[in-house]
């Protein structure tokens, strides 16, 4: 359960939360709706991975994602996103920022977050 409430985990859902309610409201945030939420993506998605992997697969709070996984979840989600969803919808277009952006994303999350429970404790008390 601790891997959900990573700090950092809970900005990007914060951040998703506020752009969603911008535009549903008609205030679309520039920046924040264009780059930001991308940005996050991959931490959030690799993020809610791991918490699955730690609790319903390996079921150990130690378990940290390989690079291998993290390449594949930023390559997923940048095939998905970028490349068939706007080939298939108007509501989707292919911005090949957002995949450095999910690819720094990716970075971020296998350098900052991912790690095993004990890990995040001994830096919280070493602060």
């Amino acid at each position: 359960m601790k891997t959900l409430l990573n700090p950092w985990f809970s900005a990007g859902c914060l951040t998703w939360v506020i752009v969603l309610a911008a535009r549903k409201t008609g205030h679309p945030l520039p920046f924040i709706n264009g780059y930001i939420d991308d940005a996050f993506a991959i931490p959030v998605i690799a993020n809610i991975s791991l918490w699955f992997m730690r609790v319903i697969v390996i079921k150990n709070n130690y378990y940290v994602l390989s690079p291998r996984q993290v390449i594949f979840i930023v390559i997923y989600v940048s095939i998905v996103f970028e490349v068939l969803l706007p080939n298939i919808s108007k509501a989707y277009t292919a911005d090949w920022i957002d995949v450095l952006l999910y690819a720094i994303g990716g970075i971020f999350f296998y350098r900052v977050m991912n790690r095993g429970v004990s890990e995040i404790r001994d830096l919280l008390i070493r602060d």
